[in-house]
């Protein structure tokens, strides 16, 4: 008799895009944390929801950041980032991941 294998959904299949209007000053308005420098992944820090303008998707507390504009930010200084961030032009394309789905899938 054969087992039948259940089978998981990986991470990568729970990522969120999101596209975030910069306000008059150049501003998200999202508070972005760690980065390589703090030896961390980047990840969203607190979302001001009232002053955050979204042309697509959404951000939560927590998340981590995955790509700017399509460029792979892991294991980059926060500074690095947030320099990739202020040089784009319109609406900034972000990828992201809940870290929720991190845990669970890297202790299986």
């Amino acid at each position: 008799m054969s087992k039948v294998i259940q089978r998981k959904n990986h991470w990568v299949t729970k990522v969120s895009e999101c596209a975030v209007i910069p306000d008059a000053r150049g501003e998200l308005n999202v508070e972005l944390r760690g980065g390589a420098d703090n030896g961390e992944f980047a990840y969203v820090g607190q979302v001001r929801g009232d002053a955050v303008l979204y042309q697509d998707g959404k951000l939560c507390e927590g998340e981590l950041l995955l790509e700017v504009e399509g460029l792979p930010v892991s294991g980059l200084p926060l500074y690095d980032i947030l320099t990739v961030i202020k040089c784009c032009k319109g609406p900034v394309k972000l990828k992201t991941v809940r870290q929720v789905y991190i845990e669970y899938f890297t202790s299986l």
